[in-house]
């Protein structure tokens, strides 16, 4: 599969997709981001791996929650970009309702993940949803 084919078409070779909240859907999102950054993340296999586990944990953060008290799955959307100093700045938003505690005792282990994965990363809560932004600085070029 070619996978310049799942780039959104502009001139900066961004990725962005929006599907619905559910098991499936992320599963393909997760193939298509994959495609995505091997394509167009110039960094080495550990962390090409790093920034995919990363936000597929996102992903399935919002799939699990974003619409756990709605008779319709809500959205996610993942929304990456190079900025213009070569930082990977990648969103993931949901279309519900932010809930901080664990639901099992072994769960909710998300966020220390993504905070292990990502340079930086925030988090924002909101009535309509929530959004995670993780950031990955530019590889320092080693030259031997």
């Amino acid at each position: 599969m070619d996978s310049s084919q799942h780039l959104d078409g502009d001139s900066t070779g961004d990725f962005k997709r929006s599907v619905a909240a559910t098991a499936e859907a992320a599963r393909t999102l997760r193939e298509l981001f994959t495609l995505w950054v091997t394509a167009t993340v110039d960094a080495d296999a550990e962390r090409r791996g790093d920034i995919i586990l990363a936000v597929y944990e996102a992903v399935a953060n919002a799939t699990e929650h974003a619409c756990k008290n709605s008779a319709e799955p809500g959205t996610v959307t993942v929304h990456s970009r190079h900025r213009p100093n070569g930082a990977l700045e990648i969103t993931v938003t949901d279309t519900g309702t932010w809930d901080p505690s664990p639901s099992e005792r072994f769960r909710g282990r998300g966020l220390a993940l993504i905070t292990a994965l990502s340079d930086t990363h925030a988090l924002t809560t909101g009535p309509d949803g929530t959004t995670v932004t993780m950031c990955w600085q530019p590889m320092p070029v080693v030259t031997s």
